[in-house]
């Protein structure tokens, strides 16, 4: 009986959502081979010059090693820059279901940024933007730097989301910076996934289903 009520709801939600499967996300937890200019497995280089890094670098200026997100391994590092000079990575990704509201959800990390040049501790707030063929269809929160550079570094759970326009296209997420033009955000990305969104009206009907099967039991 139980498993015939869990048949009939799972059934129902599948009608009620309109069955929209959620799409394939190559390589979301950005595993890639360690190095400058470089993009992670499944990932192309969209603008300037991103990199895949671990927790000791390349290009690691602080006094401590990096810490890894949750999700663990190798993940992307951008500079936004707030011009066309700020780095990105894309790819193309299908299985969206044009109207439907979906949701990219992912750890993020601000790295903060050491001067090259003068050893001053200088990072500015950043944040990912995220494009659909080029449109920008969601910007995610900001993060400030950290207050130094021997502080730890602290990864967010974020998401943000949109309505899809088209099932298929070219995906990029791009650094940017809250401050002006070449200030820099010294920005980590890692465990990306995807998911449709149900609709409320969808959520309200499985949830009174779900009520009457129980009554009936009784």
């Amino acid at each position: 009986m139980h498993g015939k009520a869990l048949l009939l709801v799972s059934g129902f939600y599948a009608v009620a959502s309109g069955a929209v499967a959620d799409p394939v996300l190559l390589n979301g937890d950005m595993n890639g081979v360690v190095g400058m200019i470089q993009s992670p497995t499944d990932w192309m280089i969209a603008q300037s010059t991103p990199d895949v890094v671990n927790a000791t670098g390349p290009f690691n200026n602080t006094i401590n090693p990096w810490t890894l997100s949750p999700n663990g391994g190798t993940f992307a590092r951008m500079n936004g820059v707030g011009n066309e000079q700020s780095e990105g990575i894309s790819q193309n990704v299908s299985g969206f279901e044009v109207g439907e509201v979906f949701e990219f959800s992912f750890y993020a990390t601000n790295l903060g940024f050491q001067n090259a040049a003068n050893g001053s501790w200088n990072g500015f707030a950043g944040f990912f933007e995220f494009y659909a063929d080029g449109l920008l269809v969601a910007t995610s929160d900001a993060i400030s730097k950290e207050a130094s550079a021997s502080d730890p570094i602290v990864w967010l759970e974020q998401s943000v989301q949109f309505e899809a326009t088209s099932s298929e296209f070219l995906l990029e997420i791009r650094a940017e910076t809250t401050a002006g033009e070449f200030d820099i955000a010294y920005m980590g990305l890692d465990g990306v996934s995807t998911r449709i969104v149900p609709a409320p009206g969808a959520i309200s009907a499985l949830a009174a289903f779900g009520f009457m099967t129980i009554r009936r039991r009784r």
